[in-house]
């Protein structure tokens, strides 16, 4: 059995839900972090289709595990923020240090929504929580911290100084949205199309792509193609998983819940179903 292998399954033997990620940090999965699974059987088909691919897990509720991500790039070093913050030293907790130099700290998941986060906490620090995911090693320039390991190393509990990050969070979700009910094969086809598209919106195009993306989804609701319930699941995980690519103006939940919740509701007045047909 090869090193990623081995860490794919101890990783779910902690209980941590994974999925693939390409190298450039976007899923290889129709539904990205949604399907992330403790399913073996599942993993492993999804590591013969994809045998470069890194591991993600999902973050929060779904594997027990909250993280801040300390980054370091050009004008932004988050071991300073750490300072500004008074944290003088490291925490007892495992430790995966990432490609820009930058470190992965993992908590255990307090029990109560954490919401995701970038730079509320100060520059250079994102925290990963419910909805959102997280990439570990192995992979080039990925390494654990050979002090801080996830295999030597129990989960911290969530510090008190991180729970600024939580200011406003989108409503409870109790489960990750269902797969394989609530819409029929047209509408689950369109959905995946909108939220690929939607996900992988460039800076600029984000606003535009969400409002048309979450227009079509109302229409699919409204012709009977998805079902309201799990559109409403979906937009609440995507208002925490779409990217904030401006550093500036980074996305907030619950205003993101607001503009496709209008946008929906507009969508609705036109419905849209499967073409006679197809």
């Amino acid at each position: 059995m090869s090193q990623t292998a081995e860490t794919r399954a101890y990783y779910v033997a902690r209980g941590w839900r994974i999925f693939p990620m390409r190298h450039d940090k976007r899923p290889l999965t129709a539904h990205g972090v949604l399907d992330a699974t403790l399913d073996m059987v599942q993993i492993e088909n999804w590591w013969r289709s994809w045998p470069d691919a890194l591991i993600a897990i999902a973050t929060g509720r779904a594997s027990g595990v909250v993280a801040l991500d300390v980054d370091i790039r050009p004008g932004v070093h988050g071991p300073d923020s750490l300072q500004a913050l008074g944290v003088a030293s490291h925490p007892t907790t495992p430790t995966a240090h990432s490609p820009s130099g930058g470190y992965h700290i993992l908590f255990r998941w307090p029990g109560y929504d954490v919401r995701s986060s970038t730079s509320t906490l100060g520059p250079g620090l994102d925290v990963r929580g419910d909805g959102g995911s997280l990439i570990l090693p192995p992979g080039p320039r990925r390494r654990w911290d050979p002090h801080l390991a996830y295999d030597e190393t129990p989960l911290a509990d969530m510090p008190e100084w991180m729970r600024n990050s939580e200011r406003e969070q989108p409503p409870h979700v109790d489960r990750l949205p269902p797969r394989g009910r609530d819409y029929s094969r047209y509408g689950e086809g369109a959905l995946n199309r909108i939220v690929a598209a939607i996900l992988g919106a460039p800076l600029g195009r984000q606003e535009v792509s969400i409002n048309a993306g979450v227009f079509s989804i109302g229409q699919l609701v409204a012709g009977g193609e998805i079902g309201p319930d799990f559109a409403m699941q979906t937009l609440v995980w995507l208002s925490t998983a779409i990217p904030s690519l401006d550093m500036h103006r980074p996305w907030r939940p619950v205003d993101l819940l607001k503009k496709m919740r209008s946008a929906l509701a507009d969508g609705m007045q036109y419905p849209r179903s499967r073409p006679d047909g197809r």
